[in-house]
């Protein structure tokens, strides 16, 4: 753990190695989870260590990873995000990656998340343990499958 960030992360979650390295990631995952959370008045901001959430009645402790920010969502209104558990087709990368964290809350896996990455295939784990297989298409959009 090199500690420079704060954090006391060991290693990055697995949303931030889906794409090439972008500085603006974590802003865009951000807007992409208070997009999905809505109905439940969350705000999510980036933060060094991961997300600050902040609720109608107030700040909610920092969130680690996408993922758990979804946990908690699901913990405080269990169906608010089945809706996004489904393939989708044509999203942003942020979108989609919000998506696939979804969907690997309410199944086992495997997931599989193509869009235009340059990068070669490869294989995440989201939720500590379902398999997203992450592959390379021609296109501009996301999709999760």
């Amino acid at each position: 753990m090199c500690g420079a960030c704060g954090s006391g992360r060991v290693r990055a979650p697995w949303e931030d190695t889906v794409g090439p390295p972008d500085p603006g990631a974590a802003r865009r995952l951000a807007a992409a989870l208070t997009g999905a959370l809505a109905p439940l008045r969350w705000r999510v901001a980036p933060w060094a260590g991961g997300y600050t959430v902040a609720g109608p009645a107030g700040a909610l402790p920092p969130a680690g990873s996408l993922d758990e920010v979804v946990a908690r969502a699901r913990a405080a209104r269990p169906g608010l995000l089945h809706r996004l558990a489904g393939p989708a087709d044509d999203l942003d990368l942020a979108d989609a990656v919000v998506r696939v964290s979804v969907a690997a809350l309410h199944r086992d896996g495997p997931l599989l998340l193509v869009g235009p990455d340059p990068g070669r295939p490869r294989r995440l784990l989201a939720h500590g343990g379902v398999p997203v297989d992450v592959v390379p298409r021609a296109g501009a959009g996301w999709s999760v499958g």
